[in-house]
């Protein structure tokens, strides 16, 4: 009798450890531009009250909302897209975006991350592998969202990592390709750098929904395939034809 207790008990305590929630983050993607990068914009933009403001913009552009659904092993983050009805927040700006903006799949069991990606009305599968973190805790605790969270650093090649996880949740989940198996991450922001510019990208958890079971998100298996790795060849190569193509047609000569 005791014994069935006990297992009845076990039972009631992974059920209830297994909460599932809607996420939702707020993203921002600020790029500070070095002394090189600037001159790219002074070929770029010629007046120069439009070339401070595009360049004041990047710094500080508006924040985008993501939602994320997580099973036991796959997460999807999915893109929420405002109804912008101001006309400084519809002024053009160059920006960095995290991967797969309109909606990134992970498959945790696999370790690898999925998204659609349409380029000029081609459709491709991207796919690429998580990277997993090697952090180092801090020592500095708060709360977000009323959980309690760690705040630990990490560095992978030239990128820097600050991110703040829980264990109140029970999965290794993340909004981006980046997780570390030591919780659930609801905030991070990382940094990289090159010889153009400092990019500081955030991903900050705003609320929660608590859900009753696990969300149903099926993998992609449309498109044509590629790695994570060819997508800036591909985006360059058909803008770089797409160029071509107006200016033989006398469209656009710039």
């Amino acid at each position: 009798m005791n014994k069935i207790f006990t297992f009845l008990i076990m039972l009631l305590s992974i059920h209830l450890s297994a909460q599932f929630y809607e996420i939702t983050y707020e993203t921002q993607v600020q790029t500070h531009y070095t002394a090189k990068g600037l001159r790219w914009f002074e070929e770029w933009e010629e007046d120069p009250k439009d070339r401070q403001e595009l360049i004041e913009l990047n710094k500080n552009p508006p924040k985008e909302v993501f939602e994320f659904l997580y099973s036991d092993h796959l997460s999807k983050t999915s893109y929420i897209q405002k109804v912008r009805n101001s006309q400084n927040d519809q002024t053009f700006f160059i920006t960095k975006t995290p991967i797969g903006i309109f909606g990134t799949t992970n498959d945790y069991a696999n370790n690898e991350f999925s998204y659609n990606m349409d380029v000029y009305g081609k459709n491709y599968l991207v796919k690429g592998d998580l990277i997993e973190l090697e952090i180092k805790e801090t020592g500095n605790k708060k709360e977000i969202l009323n959980l309690p969270v760690i705040e630990a650093t990490a560095k992978v090649n030239n990128i820097d990592f600050i991110i703040w996880y829980t264990t109140a949740i029970p999965y290794h989940f993340s909004p981006d390709i980046y997780y570390t198996k030591k919780g659930f991450i609801l905030e991070m922001h990382y940094k990289k750098s090159d010889d153009e510019s400092e990019i500081i990208n955030s991903w900050i958890a705003t609320n929660k929904k608590e859900i009753k079971k696990s969300s149903k998100i099926n993998l992609s298996t449309k498109g044509t395939l590629i790695n994570s790795n060819q997508v800036d060849a591909i985006w360059d190569e058909a803008n770089n034809k797409r160029n071509e193509m107006f200016n033989n047609d006398g469209i656009d000569k710039k």
